[in-house]
């Protein structure tokens, strides 16, 4: 007991006098401080107001985060010809007089002078800073939270990361029989990806988490391989879903285009292929009508129609004895055919399920798993060892035509957090239980 006792106080004594942020926790002050830069919701942030320039309109302040600019250590990042300072606590205070890049120069910072940067535009000297530059209505306790979250802000990283592992959320349904074989692919693509040096030399973990357990604070990002991410996740968080998610976040990606726009491109179909500009409900459906199946407990009525529309994921819920009495003329979406997926995909692919051993029963969904999955590392690998969430997005919107996934290629933008926007529509043939090989592409961009 003496021993262990001894040891904590050496240990206790190293970090005092060695490593003293990285060995203790932020402050109070600080933690407050760090939740303001980051525009984290029920920050100081929500209630202030800023101006910028010589504009008299005050704006709210929650559209002007510190790490927008400033970046997620302090350091700056230049974007349309402005370049902020850096301001970390000792690029701050340097005791001598800096000379910055506008080419004015000032002496060190102390914390009144960072109070008059922050609020009025002038720097520790009294020179005017760039107009982009905000002017904040910030307390002096809240200007004193920040200062001393400035000490520590080198040392800040993203929840979910240290410096040899990295975990990803999976936010999964544990009711649905599908998780447990999605959850195992995901295991076996994890450690094939560690045993050839990880992501950027961190091993790679995927956690199952209920969707009322995601709120992202102790993973680095999310996917979500069974439908569309929930809603209120936080915004800085990266979450890559099949479908696109009910309310759109900054952070929020999805594979395939949503079952609204599939309804849509079913629609489309039928006005290009017949001529129908109407179609009808498939639970009030008449001989002769062309309808659409928007659930499978209409299947029993849809029978009497000529024609019957229904999105794929209408098809997999239908039972099969429901689907034999569908017409002839019987039509599916398929967001991800495999006529569009690359060979090197469906090959990764079965390679991984094959090491899994997983039967066949959920192959659609374990798909699914692994597309998420793989455009994620593909952001992350480029992201590089430097990884945040902010740089992760920022990647995953520079991405172009990725091929990696079980869908086809896809393609996103600042604008754009929808890889594939489009469907095949494939024939359904009720007496064979067969759907067509191939069929006719609706891009739903257009």
């Amino acid at each position: 007991m003496a021993h262990t006792t001894r040891t904590s106080a050496l240990i206790a004594l190293i970090c005092f006098l060695l490593v003293p942020v990285a060995c203790a926790e932020r402050s109070a002050s600080q933690e407050r401080g760090r939740a303001i830069y980051f525009g984290d919701n029920g920050s100081a942030l929500d209630g202030a107001e800023v101006q910028i320039g010589a504009l008299t309109t005050k704006l709210p302040a929650r559209t002007f985060p510190c790490a927008s600019c400033h970046g997620r250590t302090g350091s700056g990042q230049s974007e349309r010809g402005v370049n902020p300072s850096q301001i970390t606590r000792d690029a701050l205070t340097r005791p001598y007089s800096v000379k910055e890049s506008a080419g004015r120069k000032r002496p060190p910072y102390t914390a009144a002078t960072f109070r008059n940067a922050v609020r009025n535009g002038k720097d520790s000297g009294g020179n005017a800073l760039a107009e982009a530059m905000p002017r904040f209505n910030f307390t002096d306790k809240q200007l004193a939270d920040i200062w001393a979250f400035l000490e520590v802000i080198d040392d800040v990283t993203d929840p979910g990361v240290s410096d040899d592992a990295i975990r990803v959320g999976v936010v999964v349904d544990a009711a649905n029989p599908v998780t447990q074989p999605q959850q195992k692919l995901l295991n076996v693509l994890a450690a094939d990806i560690n045993k050839i040096g990880g992501v950027n030399g961190r091993a790679l973990t995927f956690v199952p988490l209920t969707p009322k357990g995601a709120a992202g604070d102790t993973v680095f990002a999310l996917i979500v391989p069974q439908g569309a991410a929930p809603a209120g996740l936080a915004a800085d968080v990266p979450v890559i879903s099949v479908l696109p998610p009910p309310v759109a976040a900054a952070g929020a990606f999805a594979l395939v285009t949503s079952e609204a726009d599939q309804v849509a491109a079913l629609k489309r179909f039928a006005a290009e292929t017949w001529g129908v500009v109407r179609v009808k409900d498939a639970c009030a459906a008449r001989k002769g009508d062309t309808v659409l199946l928007a659930a499978a407990s209409c299947a029993g009525s849809a029978k009497v129609a000529s024609r019957v529309l229904m999105t794929q994921s209408v098809f997999a819920s239908t039972p099969p004895a429901s689907r034999s009495q569908l017409p002839p003329d019987s039509y599916v979406s398929i967001a991800a055919p495999l006529s569009r997926i690359a060979p090197n995909a469906q090959a990764a692919f079965a390679k991984t399920r094959s090491r899994a051993g997983n039967d066949k029963s959920a192959i659609l969904a374990e798909a699914d798993a692994y597309s998420a999955a793989a455009l994620l590392v593909e952001a992350l690998m480029r992201t590089g060892r430097d990884v945040s969430r902010a740089g992760v997005i920022e990647n995953i919107e520079g991405i172009r035509n990725f091929e990696g996934a079980m869908t086809p290629p896809l393609s996103f933008g600042p604008n754009r957090h929808v890889g594939s926007r489009g469907a095949e529509i494939v024939r359904y043939d009720a007496k064979t239980a067969t759907l067509a090989p191939g069929g006719t592409w609706i891009d739903t961009d257009m």
